[in-house]
C-alpha cells in the first residue's frame, strides 16, 4: 500500500518523537488507571451465620435497626438470589465452599462427618489425631476437630497469605470447631469455643500455646457471669405473630433451657458445667461472647494496621444451636435473628469507628439454611416426617438376603450415604454396582425417600439429567462418599435429627436449606439489590477479586463481575 504524503509526514513525525515520550505516556495511562481502581481494604470480615435462611431477612425485616442488616442490604450488594448447589448442606461442607469456592468432589469435604473404612467407624470431618487440643482440654474424642488438614486444596485465607508471604493476618473464630478451622484455612490461625473448657481454644496444628490475650480473655470467665440469666423476648408480644406458638410440642428443651420463654441459663448442679456451657451457646448471649472475643482479635493481633490486607472470619454459631432446637418458624428464632441484627450493629460501628471509610469490607452469607420441624409441616397438611435408621436398614438387610443370601450388608448409615460390608460382597463374588442398585431400590420403599444415586453411577458419570444429581454429584467423593447416597422428599429427613423425637436440621438439597444471603458490602462493591442467580462457590473468587489476589486453587465459581465497581 502507497502512503499518501500527509499519512507519511504524519508518521515520520511520530517516529522522530523522543523515546522518554513513549515512557512517560505509558506510565501515566498507567498510573491514571491504578489511580481510578479502589484501593484493597486494610480488613475483610468473613461474617457467616450458621443455619441462616435467606427468608430471614425479608420475614424480620420490620423489626431490624438501622445498623445492622438494614446496613448491609441498603449499603452492600444484595444478592437476593444465592443458593448452593449440592446436596449436603451442613456446616462443614458449607464453610468449605464459602472459603475457597469448592464442593466436595474436589475439597473432600462432603459431610460433618463420614465412615472411615481404615479405622471402622466414624469420625469428624476435621479429626486428627496428629493434632491435640489447647487450653485445658486433655483428650480429642473422634467428634471433635483438630486441624484442616482433610480438606484438599486451600482456602481464600490461604491465598491470601500466600499472596504476600504471610505478611497479611488470617484469624478465623466460632463456637464451633469446624467453622473455625475452615474459615483460618491451613495457614491461618482457628479460635472456637469448647464446653470442657469453658473458653476459648486451639490446637496444636495452629501454634504451641494459646496466646496471653487468649488466656486472659477466658479468664475472665464471661459465660460463668451468664449463669441465671433469663433469654427473654425482646418485641412486643404482637411482634411475633408471624412466627408459631411458642408453646409447640416437639420443640426441645435444649440442655434445660426449656422449651418457652423465658429460657434460664443455669444447671440443675447449681453452678457453670460443660452442659451449661452447651446451653449458653443456644442463646443470644453467646454473640455478645462472641463478638467481643473478636473485637478483641482485632486490636491484640494488629489485624488492619499496615497496606497488608488481613481477613478475620467469624461464624455465629447460637442461630443454628437455636434452630435445630426450636425450628425456623419459632419465636426463639425470631428472637434471636432480630438480636443478633442489633449485636451486629453494634460491632459494625465499632469497625467504623476503628476505620476510616473504605478500609474495611465485609461478606456476609451462611453456611446453610433450615428445614422445617416436620411435625409443624403435617399439622399444617404438608407430607412431612422423620426416618429412622432402622427402617432403612431393614429395608435394605430384607432386599439383599433375599436376592443374595443372609449376611451384615450394612457397616454405617451416616446421612446421606449408606456405606456397605465391601468384604461380604467379595466373599459373594457379586457385583457392587448391582448390590448398590438392590439397595437404592429398597431404600425407596421407606416412606419419605424420594431418590438414590449409586458409588457406580457416580464415578463412571453414568447419571440421569436432573438437577438432584448434579448436586448429589457435587459431594460425592470416591474415598470418602457411601456406597448409595439418599435423597428424601421435602420436608423430610433422616441422620441424627431424624432419630430424636424434637428438633429439626439441614442437609437436603431443597430451597429451604440451599437459599442463604450473600451481601458484599465496602470498597470496590457496587451497591444495589441483584436478582441473578448466584452459586456460594462464587463468593471466593469475587473476595479474591477485591483483593486482587488468584482465587483458591479448587475455585469452581465465577468472579460477580456485576457487582464490582471497578473491573480487574
Amino acid at each position: 500500500m502507497k502512503l499518501r504524503p500527509r499519512r507519511l509526514s504524519s508518521l515520520l513525525a511520530l517516529l522522530a518523537l523522543p523515546a522518554a515520550f513513549f515512557c512517560a505516556a505509558s506510565v501515566s495511562s498507567a498510573q491514571g488507571r491504578r489511580g481510578s481502581e479502589t484501593p484493597k481494604p486494610k480488613l475483610v470480615v468473613l461474617l457467616v451465620l450458621d443455619q441462616f435462611r435467606a427468608d430471614s431477612l425479608s420475614r424480620f425485616e420490620p423489626f431490624f435497626v438501622e445498623g445492622g442488616f438494614k446496613w448491609l442490604m441498603r449499603n452492600g450488594a444484595h444478592l437476593k438470589n444465592a443458593h448452593y448447589t449440592h446436596a449436603t448442606t451442613y456446616t462443614g461442607p458449607g464453610h468449605a465452599t464459602l472459603s475457597s469456592g469448592t464442593y466436595g468432589h474436589t475439597s473432600g469435604i462432603i459431610g460433618n462427618r463420614w465412615y472411615n473404612r481404615a479405622a471402622n467407624r466414624t469420625e469428624s470431618m476435621f479429626f486428627d489425631p496428629a493434632a491435640s487440643l489447647l487450653g485445658g482440654v486433655t483428650t480429642a474424642p473422634k467428634d471433635d476437630d483438630t486441624s484442616p488438614r482433610n480438606f484438599i486444596g486451600n482456602n481464600i485465607s490461604d491465598q491470601l497469605l500466600l499472596s504476600n508471604s504471610k505478611l497479611s493476618k488470617a484469624i478465623g473464630i466460632s463456637l464451633k470447631d469446624r467453622a473455625a478451622i475452615m474459615l483460618a484455612g491451613k495457614l491461618g490461625r482457628a479460635y472456637w469455643f469448647h464446653e470442657a473448657a469453658g473458653g476459648f481454644i486451639s490446637s496444636t496444628y495452629y501454634m504451641k500455646e494459646l496466646p496471653e490475650w487468649v488466656r486472659a480473655f477466658n479468664a475472665r470467665k464471661i459465660p460463668d457471669s451468664y449463669y441465671g440469666r433469663k433469654w427473654e423476648k425482646l418485641l412486643p408480644e404482637t411482634a411475633y405473630r408471624i412466627s408459631r406458638a411458642d408453646d409447640f410440642p416437639y420443640e426441645t428443651d435444649y440442655k434445660g433451657l426449656g422449651r418457652t420463654f423465658p429460657h434460664t441459663l443455669a444447671d440443675k448442679t447449681g453452678k457453670p458445667t460443660t452442659e451449661y456451657y452447651e446451653a449458653f451457646t443456644a442463646t443470644p448471649f453467646a454473640n455478645d461472647y462472641e463478638l467481643e472475643f473478636a473485637r478483641l482479635a482485632i486490636e491484640r493481633e494488629g489485624l488492619g494496621t499496615d497496606e497488608h490486607p488481613d481477613l478475620l472470619g467469624i461464624s455465629i454459631t447460637a442461630t443454628d444451636i437455636a434452630g435445630h432446637a426450636y425450628g425456623p418458624y419459632s419465636q426463639e428464632t425470631q428472637d434471636l435473628v432480630v438480636r443478633t441484627d442489633r449485636q451486629l450493629a453494634d460491632f459494625f460501628a465499632y469497625l467504623n469507628k476503628r476505620f476510616r471509610k473504605g478500609e474495611w469490607l465485609t461478606v456476609f452469607t451462611a453456611d446453610h439454611g433450615g428445614t422445617p420441624m416436620p411435625e409443624y409441616m403435617q399439622s399444617l397438611g404438608f407430607d412431612a416426617g422423620r426416618i429412622k435408621k432402622q427402617q432403612i436398614r431393614e429395608a435394605i438387610d430384607a432386599a439383599l438376603n433375599a436376592r443374595f443370601g443372609p449376611g451384615q450388608w450394612i457397616m454405617e448409615l451416616e446421612d446421606p450415604g449408606v456405606f456397605l460390608n465391601h468384604d461380604l460382597i467379595r466373599e459373594k463374588k457379586l457385583d457392587p454396582a448391582e448390590v448398590q442398585n438392590e439397595v437404592g431400590k429398597a431404600v425407596l420403599s421407606v416412606p419419605g425417600m424420594a431418590r438414590y444415586f449409586t458409588h457406580s453411577q457416580m464415578r463412571l458419570g453414568n447419571l440421569p439429567p436432573n438437577p438432584w444429581a448434579q448436586m448429589f454429584e457435587k459431594t460425592f467423593f470416591p474415598q470418602r462418599s457411601g456406597d448409595v447416597l439418599l435423597m428424601t422428599k421435602p420436608f423430610y429427613f433422616w441422620g441424627s435429627y431424624g432419630e430424636r423425637e424434637a428438633g429439626s436440621t439441614h442437609g437436603s438439597p431443597y430451597a429451604y436449606d440451599t437459599h442463604v444471603p450473600l451481601i458484599f458490602a465496602g470498597p470496590g462493591v457496587r451497591a444495589g439489590k441483584y436478582e441473578f442467580f448466584a452459586d456460594i462457590a462464587d463468593l471466593a473468587p469475587t473476595l479474591a477479586a477485591l483483593l486482587d489476589i488468584n482465587p483458591p486453587a479448587g475455585n469452581e465459581g465465577r468472579r460477580l463481575n456485576e457487582i464490582l465497581a471497578e473491573r480487574r
